[in-house]
């Protein structure tokens, strides 16, 4: 799975299954193809087009006939996603950290 991705310790949601695709997507500029989209995600083939097919009606990704076969890109509009759901995430985790006992104590001084 990628660097970056949420970890084992909590179920992935949707938007985490989105940005996965798309990161794996980005990493192969242009040239990637499902199987390889596949192991990047660590999804199934077949649940894979799903996610896949709903990138592209989205506008998040694109694809395009390569010796025969698809292969995919992240969109400008997938790229912008990718920063918004970053960015969303760094706000989550500060959220779900425990509060720090001692910040507490210095803020009633």
């Amino acid at each position: 799975m990628l660097d970056g991705a949420p970890g084992p310790s909590r179920r992935r949601e949707v938007s985490d299954l989105y940005a996965t695709v798309l990161e794996v997507v980005k990493h192969y500029h242009g040239a990637a193809r499902i199987t390889r989209i596949s192991y990047g995600a660590g999804m199934p083939v077949d649940r894979l087009r799903n996610f896949v097919d709903r990138l592209q009606s989205l506008g998040l990704l694109k694809s395009e006939e390569l010796d025969g076969r698809a292969v995919y890109d992240i969109t400008a509009r997938g790229q912008e996603f990718l920063d918004t759901y970053w960015k969303m995430r760094g706000y989550i985790e500060v959220f779900e950290q425990p509060p720090d006992p001692d910040e507490r104590r210095n803020r009633r001084r």
